[in-house]
């Protein structure tokens, strides 16, 4: 049972005005691009002959900007308000999805218009992606990031059932051009949530003008010498090549494990979902306590063990149960490798740390899902999913003696409590 004074704990940053603000801009900013993603792809799909190249490629298009745009977003996310950036961000999506619907109403939609829209809103994500993350710090302090992060791990991952649940309810009754109208409308709760923080939050205090891209080096500078940031970006990157990386041939693992069922894919999506809701719920309850190297080990043994499981079995409730487990390992992963991160880097760098580790994953996960695909057609898809989760938890296994390490790095990175806006600014809706 969660004692009353343990739930407060873990729901402190609920507390401060402008956290609520900005975990709700996250909510309905990520809903908005999984809306983009529904509805993009179908639009695609249908305007390119019915291809299936096409909504692979919308999603793409989605991803790939951050790889190329991220690191100098990063950058600016150093010089810059930060709210104010992620805004603009959230207001270039906007924009696009608007007029993507503009487009659809004129009877002038295209392929070409499509696959645009869908770039355009990559771009944006790339754009308030770093600023959006180096943001959250400034608000609730290093001591309640854990917390935080979790918090906002619910934030993206109920995105992942709501911008698709209302998209889908909207393209299948009164078509994509609404579709992407409420799009549009998710973006600029986004803009209007972080408007609300902007006058709050300043940008990172500044030794010296040089140009961005001599600060994007002494970003990359930063994290290859300040322990333990070098370790949990390996470990991240590994977690989403070996884990997260595998997830697109989910498809072919309940085709061929459950004789094709269609229903079976369904169930395993769900239940991933429902456990990376799940498990952030659960580790608030003792985020006050929790140390994140040992978190970090044990929800890393998690997110690869029960996929190993998943790929060798042909019991379909089995396999239902292991991707719940999975998706409360991977969720809560995530959440502390983000709250570590944070919580060790300098203020003054927070943006590019951001940009590095977005660039890095995002990167990493799409050359390994890439990889993971092409390699079902040459091996069985049970072996395939099985063999990448069982090395990283062997990677987790090699880790142990280093997760007491890191629960003193990060304890000594957070230091003394600070003034944050938890302190100054008026706790009101």
């Amino acid at each position: 049972m969660i004692s009353r004074r343990t739930l407060r704990s873990a729901l402190e940053p609920f507390s401060i005005a402008a956290f609520r603000s900005v975990w709700l801009g996250a909510l309905s900013g990520n809903s908005g691009r999984f809306a983009v993603i529904l509805v993009a792809g179908w639009e695609a799909f249908r305007e390119g002959h019915h291809s299936a190249i096409w909504p692979s490629l919308v999603s793409m298009l989605i991803l790939l900007p951050i790889a190329v745009f991220g690191l100098p977003a990063g950058g600016l996310a150093d010089r810059v308000n930060r709210a104010t950036q992620a805004a603009v961000g959230q207001a270039v999506a906007a924009v696009a999805t608007a007029g993507a619907a503009v487009c659809i109403f004129m009877h002038v939609a295209s392929l070409a218009t499509t696959l645009s829209a869908a770039a355009l809103v990559g771009v944006a994500n790339a754009i308030q992606g770093p600023a959006w993350q180096a943001l959250i710090p400034t608000i609730v302090g290093k001591e309640r990031m854990v917390s935080a992060a979790l918090s906002t791990r619910i934030a993206q991952q109920g995105s992942e059932l709501v911008g698709p649940a209302i998209g889908t309810a909207i393209l299948t009754t009164v078509g994509p051009g609404w579709t992407f109208l409420a799009c549009s409308l998710f973006y600029a709760v986004g803009v209007a949530m972080m408007a609300r923080v902007r006058g709050q939050v300043r940008p990172a205090p500044r030794v010296a003008r040089t140009t961005m891209w001599h600060e994007v080096r002494a970003g990359v500078s930063y994290l290859r010498t300040t322990a333990p940031l070098g370790l949990l970006f390996v470990w991240v990157t590994l977690h989403c090549c070996l884990t997260m990386a595998t997830f697109g041939i989910l498809p072919t693992v309940a085709t061929v494990n459950f004789g094709g069922a269609a229903g079976a894919y369904g169930l395993l999506l769900t239940a991933f979902g429902a456990g990376s809701i799940l498990g952030p719920l659960l580790v608030m309850g003792f985020s006050n306590r929790a140390r994140p190297g040992s978190l970090l080990w044990i929800t890393g043994v998690l997110s690869g063990a029960p996929l190993i499981v998943v790929g060798l079995s042909h019991l379909e409730w089995l396999s239902v149960a292991m991707e719940c487990l999975a998706g409360v390992g991977q969720a809560v992963f995530m959440a502390v490798i983000y709250a570590s991160v944070q919580t060790c880097a300098k203020d003054a760098v927070r943006g590019r740390v951001a940009s590095i580790q977005l660039t890095s994953t995002t990167g990493a996960m799409g050359l390994a899902s890439i990889a993971w695909g092409a390699l079902v057609g040459v091996a069985s898809v049970g072996f395939v999913l099985a063999v990448p989760s069982a090395l990283f938890v062997l990677v987790c296994l090699l880790l142990t003696k280093r997760a007491s390490g890191l629960n003193r790095a990060v304890a000594r990175h957070a230091g003394p409590v600070l003034p944050t806006l938890a302190d100054h600014a008026p706790s009101v809706a």
